[in-house]
């Protein structure tokens, strides 16, 4: 990874699985696989619906028919990603990928990570020429990826107030304005999420 935080929050890794005879199929697999977020820009699928997740052909079918149900040429992708990528390649061999400049990284290689970045406020940003070619073609720039990052790490944060409100009572009398504070705060954004849960559904 380049220096700054890291664009996704977990590195995909694609298991050995049956073959399938349809790439649909492989959903689930997918799925596991990419933990549950898109393995371009790791937006994850928790608070949308799930149907909007597509499967996309890294490299595509329409110009590589025979990896239609190659399972290492699968990509767990928010629609986002996969309508901006589309049926794009540079080249005509499906084994290369990018040209150094210009084309796309498997989001199961260990190079991937080290063509982005996140920024403070969650902002994917490119490093290198390639980065930026693959950043501008799959519209990383778009504001939605900042704000769902964010959002991950405001849930990540509400579990350290909730071990943080737990420490304080054990040591605190009860009725200290700061627990009622942070309680509130957890209520609030237990709230939210219940809300972008249910409106996922």
């Amino acid at each position: 990874m380049a220096d700054g935080l890291s664009i996704r929050a977990r590195v995909p890794t694609r298991r050995k699985v049956p073959p399938q005879t349809r790439y649909g199929l492989y959903r689930d697999d997918l799925r596991q696989d990419f933990a549950n977020a898109c393995g371009y820009c790791g937006d994850d699928d928790l608070r949308v619906d799930r149907i909007t997740f597509h499967i996309d052909h890294f490299a595509p079918r329409k110009i590589f028919p025979a990896l239609e149900c190659d399972y290492g040429n699968l990509v767990y992708a928010c629609r986002f990603c996969n309508m901006a990528k589309s049926d794009h390649w540079v080249g005509s061999d499906a084994s290369v990928p990018n040209d150094g400049t210009r084309g796309f990284v498997d989001p199961c290689c260990d190079q991937y990570e080290a063509h982005f970045r996140r920024d403070p406020s969650g902002r994917i940003v490119p490093v290198g020429e390639l980065g930026a070619y693959i950043a501008k073609r799959l519209r990383f720039n778009l504001l939605r990826h900042e704000l769902l990052w964010q959002a991950r790490r405001a849930r990540v944060l509400r579990d350290e107030v909730k071990v943080l409100i737990e420490t304080m009572k054990a040591r605190a009398v009860k009725g200290d304005a700061y627990i009622e504070l942070l309680e509130r705060y957890v209520s609030l954004t237990e709230a939210i999420d219940d809300y972008e849960l249910r409106a996922a559904a």
